[in-house]
């Protein structure tokens, strides 16, 4: 199907100093207008700052910084976010947010690759039965993942939201399932995390590049071949616990991007080596579960918290590990 130009015209008053405009878009413009397709936007030359071309997608903007932009180009048929009939499970809900526990394995918003059948497209759905405003996702965890994510039903809830992560009020914690033992019961890392483009994975790096993002680990429990943890994020870059735990040498069980689909321990029997083999090879999500999340209510102003169990894959996975 051809890309047609959606005549809109969209235009921002800078309230930030030194923020990327790629970043700005992503947070500004409709979910559907996704990264890769507001870098083309810069790109074809749609962007303009103060009545300026530009077309770096890194430029950074200052306060009182005009943004317009012209003649969005999306498919509109795969872009526009269809309602579906699709089991989701809420923890929260009022008229303003919803707290969703999203499964392993399943797709949170429409993209090329997923353009029906995600967590948002049966958020739509349901929102339009009891005649709501549409949903806009306020974050994100991978597909492989789980747990807690936040829908919002207004734009400038969602602003709220985003200004909370930005400021650290909104508190993430995991649990994760590691390989190999961890002898310190508390861990914290400071690291930059920078995009590989040839892997299109990230990495950690000790240059002055990239993010400055900050994780902590507790230990909550040590297996023979595996730790269990609670994971706590002070920043939010895409992947950042993967990497972090990969940094110190114990990633996520069976996070094959990151080397979790290898044993660490040495000297383990033959008979126990393909058993967590097997498990590796059989199992399609990663040992990470956001379980916690607590925030305040845009509109309430109270904190609210909410927890969520582990799945039952996790919880199969630690008692099969702890029998070996």
């Amino acid at each position: 199907m051809q890309k047609q130009i959606i005549k809109k015209y969209y235009k921002f008053f800078i309230d930030k100093h030194k923020t990327r405009l790629d970043n700005y878009l992503i947070e500004k413009l409709p979910i559907m207008y996704t990264r890769s397709i507001i870098h083309k936007i810069i790109i074809l030359g749609n962007v303009y700052i103060n009545q300026k071309q530009i077309i770096n997608k890194k430029y950074k903007l200052n306060k009182k910084d005009i943004i317009e932009i012209y003649n969005l180009y999306i498919n509109k048929a795969n872009f526009l976010l269809k309602s579906e009939k699709i089991k989701i499970h809420i923890i929260y809900e009022d008229e303003y947010l919803l707290i969703i526990n999203k499964p392993f394995n399943s797709v949170v918003h429409p993209g090329t690759r997923n353009p029906k059948g995600t967590i948002l497209n049966g958020i739509k759905f349901y929102l339009q039965k009891t005649k709501l405003k549409k949903p806009y996702l306020a974050n994100r965890i991978d597909k492989e993942t789980s747990g807690l994510i936040i829908v919002v039903t207004d734009e400038k809830i969602l602003k709220n939201i985003s200004k909370q992560f930005t400021l650290n009020l909104i508190k993430k914690k995991y649990i994760a399932l590691v390989n190999g033992k961890i002898k310190k019961n508390n861990i914290t890392i400071y690291s930059n995390i920078i995009r590989n483009r040839k892997t299109k994975y990230n990495m950690d790096i000790t240059k002055f590049r990239g993010k400055v993002c900050i994780s902590t680990f507790k230990v909550i429990e040590r297996l023979k071949y595996i730790t269990v943890l609670k994971c706590r994020l002070y920043t939010g870059r895409t992947h950042q616990i993967r990497v972090h735990l990969k940094k110190i040498g114990h990633p996520i069980f069976n996070d094959k991007k990151y080397g979790g689909d290898q044993i660490l321990c040495d000297n383990i029997p033959l008979c126990k080596k393909k058993i967590i083999n097997h498990i590796i090879k059989n199992s399609h999500f990663i040992a990470l579960h956001a379980n916690s999340l607590e925030l305040i209510h845009p509109i309430f102003l109270k904190k609210i918290k909410y927890n969520s169990i582990i799945p039952y894959q996790i919880y199969l996975l630690i008692k099969i590990m702890s029998t070996l």
